[in-house]
């Protein structure tokens, strides 16, 4: 299982080092997830048993979820804060993206799960909203959605995490943004600075970019649908 989670990591560090610049396709390979507490216990060995932990502020990702403590081992397998903060830290850029609205909700009800008495997994609903919007994205830096998230692992007809009421039409669900990944990328700085810094050759010249600005990550709290 060691040897599982440290090919995950670098896969994991692969994906932060191509959304900051063009990178090469990869994929991610990783068990399936467990529906019931027995998932922290049975089947796998574990050095700590599980355990309610503060969400720490340098976990960056987590940090403004909503809620201030997760337990450990997470939905990942990952057993230490340490891990936790690695692998984690990979996803920030793509959170910063701003691709879908219940990106953060969903990452972190898998990286940094609430304490309950029972694992919560996010909805399916979810994860395919944000990965029908969030993958573009990726596509654009060379990647595509990892098989650790696929999002037939998650409940459909079960307690989960979701991010509006269980009455919600579909057209009121979170939705991405309606530009296009590439569209929205030629209109930020940020964008032009990692295209800048991933080529081998640049041209200096004058250059005006009226209306240019930055966007700060979004904010929300996630809420558990039965």
């Amino acid at each position: 299982m060691g040897g599982g989670r440290w090919a995950a990591a670098g896969v994991l560090l692969a994906l932060a080092a191509g959304l900051l610049a063009a990178g090469s396709a990869s994929e991610y390979d990783y068990v399936s997830f467990q529906s019931d507490i027995g998932a922290y216990q049975s089947g796998r060995f574990y050095t700590k048993p599980p355990q309610c932990v503060d969400i720490p502020v340098d976990l960056r990702l987590c940090h403004n979820v909503g809620y201030k403590k997760m337990v450990l081992p997470n939905l990942l397998e990952h057993e230490t804060m340490a891990e936790v903060k690695q692998q984690a830290s990979s996803w920030v850029p793509l959170l910063n993206k701003n691709c879908h609205i219940g990106t953060q909700v969903f990452l972190c009800s898998l990286f940094a799960p609430v304490c309950l008495d029972r694992p919560i997994y996010p909805c399916r609903w979810l994860c395919e909203a944000v990965r029908d919007s969030c993958e573009p994205v990726m596509q654009f830096f060379g990647f595509y959605w990892p098989e650790m998230l696929k999002c037939d692992k998650f409940p459909e007809g079960d307690v989960c995490i979701a991010m509006t009421p269980p009455n919600a039409t579909e057209a009121s669900k979170p939705q991405g943004t309606p530009v296009c990944p590439p569209c929205d990328n030629e209109l930020k700085s940020e964008a032009i600075i990692e295209h800048l810094c991933a080529s081998e050759f640049g041209k200096k010249a004058p250059l005006a970019l009226p209306g240019v600005s930055t966007t700060l990550p979004r904010t929300w709290e996630g809420s558990i649908q039965a």
